[in-house]
C-alpha cells in the first residue's frame, strides 16, 4: 500500500547557521505538522517545471531576467527526488533526483530501485 499526501507549497526564508539567509519552497502545512512528516514519511517530492532565464534589455543600459519554460505546454513538468537549497525533497528509495511528473515514471523509479537495479 502506498499512501500519498499532496500539499501545495510556500516560500519561507530559512536561516542558515552556516550561511546568509535564504528562501526555499517548503509543503505549505503548519510548521510543527511540517515537522513530523517530514521525519515520519519516507520521500517527500517536490513538482516544478523546467525553464532557462534569458536576460532582456529594458532601456537604460538595463537588462531584466524573463523565465521562459522549456518543453510544451508551459514548461516540462517534473519531480525532485533530492533536496537542494531551492526546495525540501527527499526519498529513502534511492531514487534517481529527477523524474518525469507521472505516475507511471515514479511506479517504474521505485520497482527498479527496490529490486536493486538502476532504471536512470
Amino acid at each position: 500500500m502506498i499512501i500519498i499526501l499532496i500539499a501545495h507549497s510556500k516560500v519561507e526564508k530559512f536561516e542558515d547557521p552556516e550561511t546568509s539567509a535564504y528562501d526555499r519552497y517548503m509543503p505549505r502545512l503548519h510548521k510543527h505538522a511540517n515537522a513530523l512528516l517530514s521525519e515520519w514519511v519516507d520521500a517527500i517530492l517536490f513538482a516544478s517545471k523546467k525553464f532557462r532565464v534569458q536576460k532582456e534589455s529594458s532601456g537604460f543600459n538595463a537588462e531584466r531576467g524573463v523565465a521562459s519554460p522549456i518543453g510544451a505546454d508551459g514548461g516540462e513538468r517534473f519531480m525532485r527526488t533530492v533536496g537542494s537549497p531551492a526546495c525540501i525533497a527527499k526519498n529513502r528509495f534511492s531514487l534517481p533526483s529527477e523524474l518525469p511528473l507521472s505516475w507511471q515514471a515514479f511506479i517504474e523509479a521505485y520497482q527498479a530501485a527496490s529490486s536493486g537495479g538502476d532504471k536512470s
